[in-house]
């Protein structure tokens, strides 16, 4: 990591110890770990007057974030929805990509769905260009190649999204590209936590979408102020540019410490192209607010320029040390970039999934999920303590540590789930305390890419089965608050629809209190609704 972007990170820290007062709900769902998108974002949004609370919900779990009317958007209410998918999750590309373009145009519908729902902001961003080329240097000559079909399923999001007024796109191919495949991907740290990207192409993306949604919300660059302070001399180069700003109807100012500044020459030079300056002894902060209200615009849609270091807020514009480059500097800035024009289509072509037909169950039913199940042998717990250990949205309580699970062995039984979309290996654990009349679980955890998909109830149905062979009466499952599984608790609070797959077995759950170790019990055979929609889903997962 640059010194540049761990500064960005650590002012992004200290922002977030001592937060103002959110003005938007940002939500981020991606196929790939994006956490680190979020101190960029978070930055980016907080220097242009729009800070906000940031959440990042489950990964690999697009279409079931979306598509659930409970769940992880439904805590977070989010102003701004972002959604992010790759290629590389979304299986084998089929026929000139039309696989790939079957699984993405059904998540960035569902982010669709989602956001109107919600009342959203949609930011979807497009997938890059996968590195990975099987023909090698002939890759482009083939139309059944990485680049012929990732071309033409990133046109046709583009086709499907681009019209719509409440969706802003951003490009993650034009990321990678700036900073280049061999430095911008990560597949170490993927390998190990799902995270694609290097911290370069993260904070790229973060800027971008902010300065989107910056837009989208009305602010923009409307005034740039220059910093008279470090202009001495160099002021004639910047009016090439200063004209096309004004020309594009961003305001210019100036500030300056002290009014002897009207004495250089640098004041001749620009008199001409400002619209407003304040040039006395007032600290920074203070200039700029009287700038803004002189020119009629909020604080926040000001942008600094000048050769000194960086203030924040506002968003600055770094000249360089050479002023022939000045005019150059400030065309690049983005300043008079702006959103176009845009008036609801439909797109230019036909969407693969209209909104109306996709569903969460139809979409669990199209994955066909197998699920499979194996006991742990003692060289086995190292991996499955792995599982456990990255499993936080989907377990009964703080993961046990490796000891724990190698001391009881014979109670473990690892979970395998693959399906069409690939196989995800051992993907959770169960570990069961077993009495004669009850079988009770105290561990039960299961990786990100696998939730939603039916998997934990058909888990449940599996358990309740065995025991019933076992001629064992109850299942329980003991869960605690851990404070990062709500996903556990939503699901296990009302068991969601799970019937026992063999009627003898009553199947309950029973919520842990750590201070008095009461219980708060659900059964699936103690209410008329037991059977749910997730009981469809779970009938759809072949064992």
């Amino acid at each position: 990591m640059s010194a540049e972007l761990f500064t960005r990170r650590t002012r992004w820290q200290a922002i977030a110890r001592h937060p103002s007062v959110p003005t938007l709900r940002v939500a981020l769902l991606a196929s790939y770990t994006v956490d680190p998108l979020v101190p960029y974002l978070g930055l980016g949004l907080h220097d242009t007057g729009l800070p906000a609370t940031l959440a990042v919900g489950p990964f690999q779990q697009v279409v079931q974030q979306c598509l659930a009317t409970d769940g992880f958007l439904a805590e977070a209410r989010p102003d701004v929805l972002v959604v992010a998918q790759r290629l590389e999750e979304a299986g084998d590309p089929g026929s000139a990509g039309d696989a790939w373009a079957t699984e993405l145009l059904a998540g960035a519908e569902a982010a669709v769905t989602a956001a109107r729902r919600h009342g959203a902001l949609l930011v979807y961003v497009l997938p890059p260009v996968p590195a990975s080329r099987p023909y090698g240097p002939a890759d482009a000559l083939h139309a059944d190649g990485v680049t012929a079909g990732a071309t033409a399923v990133r046109q046709q999001l583009r086709d499907r999204l681009a019209g719509d007024p409440w969706v802003l796109l951003v490009d993650a191919d034009e990321a990678v590209r700036a900073v280049g495949d061999e430095r911008a991907y990560h597949p170490a740290l993927f390998r190990f936590a799902k995270v694609p990207y290097t911290e370069e192409v993260f904070a790229r993306l973060g800027a971008a979408t902010a300065a989107l949604v910056a837009w989208w919300f009305g602010a923009g660059c409307r005034a740039l102020v220059l910093d008279g302070d470090g202009l001495a001399g160099g002021a004639v180069h910047l009016l090439p540019a200063l004209r096309d700003l004004r020309a594009s109807g961003v305001r210019v100012a100036l500030r300056a410490t002290g009014v002897d500044w009207w004495s250089s020459a640098a004041a001749t030079d620009l008199l001409s192209v400002l619209d407003g300056w304040v040039t006395d002894d007032q600290p920074l902060a203070d200039q700029l607010a009287e700038i803004a209200d002189e020119l009629d615009v909020a604080p926040a849609q000001l942008v600094l320029a000048g050769t000194g270091p960086a203030q924040s807020p506002p968003r600055h514009v770094p000249l360089g040390a050479d002023p022939a480059g000045w005019s150059d500097e400030l065309r690049a800035a983005g300043l008079t970039d702006r959103l176009p024009a845009r008036r609801w289509s439909g797109g230019t072509s036909r969407p693969a999934v209209a909104p109306t037909e996709l569903s969460l169950d139809d979409f669990v039913a199209g994955l066909d999920v197998h699920v499979d199940y194996r006991p742990v042998a003692a060289d086995g717990v190292a991996e499955v303590a792995e599982v456990v250990a990255r499993a936080h949205d989907f377990a009964l309580a703080p993961a046990p540590p490796a000891a724990a699970l190698a001391a009881r062995v014979a109670d473990l039984l690892a979970i395998r789930v693959r399906d069409r979309l690939g196989d995800y290996g051992t993907a959770g654990l169960v570990a069961l305390d077993r009495s004669v009349d009850r079988w009770t679980v105290d561990v039960f955890s299961l990786s990100c890419p696998v939730l939603g998909k039916g998997v934990e109830a058909e888990v449940l149905r599996e358990l309740t089965r065995r025991a019933g062979a076992a001629e064992v009466g109850e299942v329980l499952v003991r869960f605690a608050d851990t404070g990062r599984n709500g996903t556990a608790r939503r699901f296990l609070s009302e068991l969601d629809g799970v019937t026992p797959a063999d009627p003898r077995v009553r199947l309950r759950a029973a919520r842990t209190d750590a201070d008095n170790d009461t219980t708060a019990d659900r059964a699936t055979t103690d209410r008329a609704t037991a059977v749910r929609a997730t009981t469809d889903r779970a009938a759809a997962v072949r064992r």
